[in-house]
């Protein structure tokens, strides 16, 4: 497949690691592009999928939409589709006609019949495009620029992020799920690494790694049990990958887990999960009735957890059982608890959509931290009172 007067344009940066890369800009027909066009979304089989799902709105035929804009307003797209030609499956071919100058130049560039078009940025223009051809054939033919690549995939996957984590949001677990390539896969460079291989993307990264553990071993409660993303929720879904990722990113703060073994921690925190299984069974089996497994759950119960783990040391005894045993303090009555919410006992029905206390609806970053000190206060109480009998 050939394409004349084309350009190549060289581009560059000066992050350790980033070499000069082509690329090459054309016009293609609507529905070339349609029939090539290959959108690699993430699912829990293809790991390495980094694109998000279409969103229903944006191809409407409403105001908003792509396919009204083309069928009743302006219908124009200046900006280019992004697209890249892996070079593990085929090598472009690019022959200068003449230069621009030493950066750009323009000639014929061939594709291989046989490749997948890779689509990194423009899927909702492509789609939208399809809607406006089935609907007026003259769209078939409506010009598209588009920029090749001829990069592997991982660049395919950066180029997404750094496109759309700067101009429109990516889906939080699609960037978890992203910095977590990042940080371990040993082909990426090194600007990469020093931007999003550090700190909270960091963290993010190594808890993304923590909840696949969690997803696939036999001592946690969630084996199987995790929604990935790209995957559609069922019934025996308990919980969001997204979700728990962010939460055990906040642990990881501390030190000490910071300086674990990613499975170190998963083993961790599979055992302090059962333990909060064993405490409350009804939550995880009707838990779409209850919010210990919903985000403020989650949330605050992951928080906890260096507190119990804390309790744990000091015995030196990090077991599962003695886990359990302080998260069972929650159970108890502590009258002198500052809070009223919480001076009854943390039971199911504390934790219940419909009977538990207006505590367990509140939002917000900051309630969720509130009511992980409340229960770390609530067991203090209950362990100096243990204490105080001996």
């Amino acid at each position: 497949m050939k394409f004349e007067n084309v350009y190549q344009i060289t581009q560059w940066g000066g992050g350790k690691g980033a070499g000069k890369v082509p690329l090459w800009i054309c016009c293609i027909p609507s529905e070339l592009l349609a029939e090539k066009a290959v959108i690699y979304r993430r699912t829990p089989e293809r790991r390495d999928g980094y694109q998000r799902e279409l969103s229903a709105n944006r191809l409407g035929k409403g105001k908003l939409g792509v396919t009204g804009y083309l069928l009743n307003q302006m219908g124009i797209f200046p900006t280019s589709v992004l697209v890249n030609i892996r070079k593990e499956e085929g090598k472009v071919k690019f022959e200068r006609k003449y230069a621009v100058d030493e950066n750009v130049q323009v000639g014929d560039l061939s594709i291989p019949d046989d490749v997948n078009w890779y689509v990194m940025d423009g899927q909702h223009r492509i789609e939208g495009l399809k809607a406006a051809m089935r609907e007026k054939n003259e769209f078939a033919k409506y010009p598209v620029i588009v920029t090749f690549t001829n990069e592997d995939i991982y660049y395919e996957m950066l180029i997404f992020y750094m496109v759309n984590a700067r101009q429109k949001s990516v889906p939080t677990g699609l960037a978890y799920r992203i910095l977590q390539s990042t940080v371990y896969d040993l082909k990426a460079p090194e600007w990469a690494k020093s931007i999003m291989g550090t700190g909270a993307d960091r963290r993010k990264a190594i808890a993304a790694t923590i909840v696949d553990h969690l997803n696939t071993k036999e001592n946690s409660p969630f084996k199987g049990k995790i929604c990935e993303e790209g995957e559609v929720w069922e019934s025996y879904h308990l919980v969001q990958d997204a979700t728990l990722i962010r939460y055990i990113s906040i642990i990881l703060r501390e030190r000490i887990f910071s300086d674990m073994y990613d499975e170190d921690v998963a083993d961790l925190l599979a055992s302090y999960w059962t333990a909060i299984k064993n405490i409350y069974p009804e939550c995880f089996e009707n838990h779409s009735d209850y919010l210990l497994l919903g985000t403020i759950g989650l949330s605050t119960l992951t928080r906890l957890f260096p507190v119990i783990y804390g309790y744990c040391v000091a015995d030196r005894d990090i077991s599962r059982k003695n886990m359990e045993k302080y998260l069972r303090y929650l159970l108890e009555e502590t009258k002198e608890h500052s809070d009223p919410d919480f001076r009854r006992p943390i039971d199911c029905k504390w934790w219940h959509k419909v009977d538990g206390p207006g505590v367990v609806h509140g939002t917000g970053e900051g309630h969720y931290q509130q009511v992980a000190q409340k229960f770390a206060e609530k067991i203090s109480i209950v362990v100096k009172r243990e204490r105080s009998k001996r």
